[in-house]
């Protein structure tokens, strides 16, 4: 019995199982569909290799270009060599040795600024309000003098003319313009400060005051009689001041130009070392020079130019530098500095010993307090730096190993220096960490509230409103949100951080309003619909079984959703939080606009009020610098590496937010 399938008898059976036709062709959609998403994963592939060659390529190596053969990188000529010889210069031509002199005297100068603006808080108890009444009368006469400019210069000119000589009618006339337009910004000016005046003056004092200011006239260089008055009681109260405080202020003036002699030392030293370096810079262009007309030699055209390349390289001057010869008149200085040494350390102990035990204002007891900290510490870099400049050795090689560290671990990010370019990252890197952490803990209850909230306890109409709105947050450009920080962010939070009853925050009142706070708001702001979306979706697709099951148990709302849902969505929320780090710590035009862009470690005696100073980060001095310098530069290469790292922790962060997703992913049922 033959079991043979049977022709179709319908003509159209057949093109049931064949693809459909598409412009004359049979075309299987599916297998088009699949070869495009299997493209654009390769495209992704591809373009994620290529940013990581070019970043490695501009960075720590070099093309090598070999003949025959694909280019392939080297270290030689990457940031790593080229960092490494400028470390090298740095030693050999001195500029280290000089350093050990530099540091003691740059942690003087940011003593001496502390006890400078102590002082200057204890003398305004006794002067303060002396000098801001000399301050707001000069001030006010200033402001009636710009208001009347026109017609003061009118008269000025008049009575600057030689030939023909201006009418004394004519002056007259300009006079009283000049008396007109004064009187008018006088009336002017008593409207605008009329909160001020009463404050500082007395009602008879006031109307002297604007009375003086009527009487301005612009040939008539002396302050008028009653600012004349303020400005000598002025005078008084500080020197009463002064009297009051002079162990202090003796100490202070004392302490400022202890360091002056060995300022000089110091100066003489830099000349002799940056002399050094000049040369050593002209050799090693001059080394480049000849390697440039040897390698055109190589692929000459004619023997003419061949000869003529060579003719070039070897005219070119590179003899080598006697760097230990003209190390030794550096040296020499060691005993200068020594000698001056005790007289200094003898002036610091000094004002140690004449800082009050219990200053009067705030400002200055946290300031004493600051500098009574630093002090000693002062003391022992000043008297290490003997033993150092003793030990130190001008050749010394430099590892190329301390070239990646002295960059990965470096405190200093110093550009275009006459002195000497360093790459450290480590202000950036903690710039980049505390205000994203900052966001991060702003933006997370925030947004994981929000997101249980939407999904477990709102309405359909709440819904509808509240997802939108905050998903609309994503839609506003990153630089209007810096102007926001400018002008709005920054002086709300400068404001509120000189209220009274604020004072117990740690950190106020904040010095400047641009800060890792402000760049924080605004990065938690943005993280914020990023980290609802993800974590609202955790939250939706935990089982409907778990919340039932609770429920059936006699578990009320709250119980089920923060003791059954919120715990298995717990993957997906984490995730959610890690993807908005990454949002955050990637993030540019904010935080180059709003975080003060100041490249120093962050002062952390200051405990959380450290989120309140200045800073720079990773992102902020790639947008700020690469566009300035000049490619394949050291500066250039240091950019690059500084977007490895920032490439190295957007891997990790990705890698970290799978691993999580991973290990709390619930079972399938």
């Amino acid at each position: 019995m033959s079991h043979e399938p049977k022709a179709s008898s319908d003509p159209g059976a057949s093109d049931l199982i064949k693809p459909p036709r598409f412009m004359g062709l049979r075309i299987d959609r599916q297998q088009v569909i699949r070869a495009f998403f299997s493209l654009s994963a390769a495209a992704t592939i591809v373009t994620l290799f290529l940013i990581m060659w070019s970043l490695v390529t501009e960075g720590p190596f070099r093309l090598k270009k070999q003949f025959g053969f694909l280019p392939v990188p080297t270290l030689k000529g990457g940031f790593l060599d080229t960092y490494r010889w400028e470390l090298g210069v740095y030693r050999k031509a001195g500029l280290e040795y000089c350093d050990h002199v530099k540091k003691p005297l740059t942690e003087h100068e940011t003593i001496f600024s502390r006890l400078k603006r102590a002082v200057g808080a204890e003398l305004n108890t006794v002067s303060k309000i002396s000098r801001d009444r000399r301050d707001a009368a000069i001030l006010a006469k200033t402001h009636v003098e710009e208001r009347a400019a026109l017609q003061r210069e009118a008269l000025v000119e008049a009575l600057g003319k030689a030939e023909p000589a201006t009418p004394p009618e004519k002056i007259v006339e300009l006079r009283k313009a000049v008396h007109e337009a004064t009187t008018r910004a006088v009336a002017a000016e008593a409207t605008a400060a009329a909160e001020v005046l009463p404050k500082l003056f007395t009602e008879a004092e006031k109307q002297k005051l604007l009375e003086d200011l009527r009487g301005l006239q612009p040939d008539r260089e002396d302050f008028p009689p009653f600012i004349q008055e303020l400005i000598t009681e002025s005078a008084k109260q500080d020197g009463l001041a002064r009297e009051k405080f002079a162990g202090l202020v003796t100490a202070v003036d004392e302490f400022e130009v202890a360091p002056d002699p060995i300022i000089e030392v110091h100066d003489a030293m830099k000349e002799l070392a940056l002399a050094t370096k000049e040369l050593a810079v002209q050799q090693h262009m001059s080394e480049d020079a000849v390697s440039q007309l040897l390698a055109a030699a190589v692929i000459a055209k004619t023997p003419e130019e061949r000869a003529a390349f060579k003719k070039d390289a070897a005219q070119t001057d590179t003899t080598a530098i006697d760097f230990k010869g003209r190390i030794e008149p550096l040296l020499a200085k060691l005993a200068d500095y020594e000698k001056l040494i005790p007289s200094y350390l003898a002036t610091v102990k000094k004002v140690m010993a004449s800082m009050p035990s219990k200053p009067q204002t705030a400002e200055a007891r946290a300031l004493l307090a600051k500098a009574r900290k630093d002090l000693p510490e002062h003391i022992k870099t000043v008297e290490d730096s003997l033993p150092n400049m003793k030990d130190w050795k001008w050749d010394k090689p430099i590892p190329l190993m301390q070239s990646l560290t002295a960059f990965l671990f470096g405190g200093d990010w110093i550009t275009n220096s006459s002195w000497q370019d360093f790459y450290g990252m480590v202000p950036l890197l903690t710039g980049s960490l505390l205000i994203s952490l900052t966001a991060l803990v702003i933006a997370l209850p925030f947004s994981i509230a929000a997101a249980i909230y939407v999904n477990q306890f709102a309405t359909l109409r709440e819904q509808e409103v509240i997802k939108p709105l905050i998903e609309f947050i994503q839609a506003i450009p990153s630089v209007v949100l810096g102007f926001i920080g400018i002008s709005v962010v920054g002086d709300l939070i400068k404001s509120s951080s000189e209220v009274a009853w604020l004072q117990w925050i740690p950190g106020f009142p904040v010095s400047e309003r641009l800060n890792m706070f402000n760049a924080g708001c605004l990065l938690a702001l943005m993280a914020i619909p990023t980290m609802f979306s993800l974590a609202e979706d955790a939250i939706n697709n935990v089982p409907r079984a778990f919340s039932e099951a609770s429920e059936a148990l006699g578990a009320t709302k709250i119980q089920t959703v923060f003791r059954v849902i919120v715990p298995a969505a717990t993957s997906g929320i984490l995730a959610a939080t890690l993807l908005g780090l990454g949002r955050i710590i990637g993030e540019t035009m904010v935080v180059l606009l709003v975080a003060g862009n100041r490249i120093a470690i962050p002062d952390f005696s200051d405990g959380i009020g450290t989120v309140f100073q200045p800073a720079h980060t990773l992102t902020g001095i790639i947008a700020q610098e690469l566009g300035e310098v000049s490619r394949g530069s050291p500066h250039w290469q240091a950019l690059f590496m500084v977007g490895i790292v920032l490439f190295a922790i957007s891997l990790f962060i990705n890698w970290a937010s799978r691993l999580v997703v991973r290990k709390f992913q619930l079972p399938k049922i």
